[in-house]
């Protein structure tokens, strides 16, 4: 494995231990190899360093800081006497071979949180990355209250937007086939603390399209809410799916509403019970009509699939203006003056939410309308000084 660069391979340790850490490398090796292969013939552009579980163990024996993020548990540690942070897979549905090989193929991107290198010796590959003092967007948006977090400003939601679209435009552009996340969403994006810059991480869901292929169908993998109709009910995947998660995270970053709170104003369902919106997997191979596989897929989430809204952002707005359904905090920014953008920006959440894939823009296009937005922002700010 060319791609890794490691030391001092199953060292140190108990014979059984070692015997055992042995047989994990070997097994996650094999999965990480044959993701490069599938993903750039073997050629990682940077390699990435490997360690061992002893360094791992002895990078994180210290450490109190821990951080929940992209469905693992993120650990602050210190390797070769430089602080980085190590992610633990906690959710069995991640392929974190797959995470590995797209992230390496990634590092060079600012809005990428960089992966620094991995550990093959546990059952579950541990990942370590460069250590950045940062908060996800989800705490940003929804927990400043009860954490004493700043609002993000209109600014810097709007730059939030154009870095996420940024990456994702590379994934779907810049592979030898487009990569499709599958789980773009505020938990799966960071925001450095000093620098403002964002970064994603997590791409453990993300699949290829075949070569020459513009769709492909696979089992639904995701998050509630964020997946996309089409690939919901018949595990179509295409470039669109990644933009209706997109755009969905796009209206969440205007309103400052959660997944609950949207659907309870738009009622999916007449139950008081709260719905969780969690990654899940459903199978397309099941037999049955398309209203039974939605069934099967909400049956975890207590919501009923007869009450289910096709486009719950247009429910969710109805005869609303933007002013009406905008975040309180932009407006006392800014006021009634950035109505003409906010009214831009919420006309473009609803073309990326189309309830039709074909009816969504490419990525591309939208990162170029939200720096077409920013630019007016700027013009805006600059015209006030």
């Amino acid at each position: 494995m060319p791609f890794f660069r490691g030391k001092n391979i199953f060292s140190s340790a108990s014979a059984e231990r070692r015997e055992k850490e042995k047989d994990c490398y070997l097994n996650n090796g094999s999965l990480v190899l044959e993701e490069f292969l599938a993903l750039c013939d073997g050629n990682c552009k940077i390699p990435i360093c490997y360690f061992t579980a002893i360094e791992i163990d002895n990078a994180i024996k210290h450490s109190k800081r821990k951080m929940d993020l992209a469905k693992g548990s993120t650990v602050m540690g210190s390797l070769d006497n430089r602080l980085v942070l190590v992610r633990f897979n906690t959710c069995t549905l991640n392929n974190i071979h797959r995470d590995i090989a797209v992230t390496a193929q990634m590092n060079h991107l600012k809005n990428v949180l960089r992966l620094v290198g991995c550990c093959l010796e546990f059952e579950e590959p541990v990942l370590v990355y460069e250590y950045v003092e940062a908060i996800s967007l989800f705490d940003l948006i929804y927990k400043k209250d009860s954490q004493n977090i700043k609002s993000p400003s209109w600014g810097n939601r709007l730059r939030v937007a154009r870095e996420v679209a940024s990456t994702i435009v590379f994934l779907h552009t810049e592979f030898t086939t487009p990569i499709i996340h599958r789980n773009i969403k505020p938990h799966n994006v960071i925001i450095d603390q000093y620098s403002g810059v964002s970064k994603i991480l997590n791409f453990s869901l993300s699949i290829a399209l075949p070569p020459g292929e513009l769709e492909l169908v696979d089992d639904v993998r995701g998050t509630s809410g964020y997946i996309a109709p089409e690939y919901l009910q018949q595990g179509i995947i295409t470039q669109k799916t990644d933009v209706y998660s997109f755009g969905i995270l796009l209206f969440q970053l205007l309103t400052g509403k959660d997944m609950n709170s949207i659907s309870r104003r738009v009622d999916f369902t007449n139950s008081k019970e709260r719905i969780d919106f969690e990654e899940y997997p459903i199978s397309n191979t099941e037999e049955g009509s398309d209203m039974n596989r939605l069934d099967s897929v909400i049956l975890e989430e207590t919501i009923d699939s007869k009450n289910l809204p096709i486009n719950f952002v247009d429910r969710y707005i109805k005869e609303s203006s933007v002013m009406d359904i905008a975040d309180p905090t932009i407006l006392e920014e800014h006021g009634i003056e950035i109505q003409q953008q906010l009214t831009d920006y919420l006309d473009l959440v609803k073309k990326c939410t189309a309830d039709k894939g074909d009816d969504r823009p490419y990525i591309i296009h939208v990162a170029r309308e939200l720096g077409r937005i920013g630019k007016c922002l700027c013009a805006h700010t600059l015209g006030q000084s």
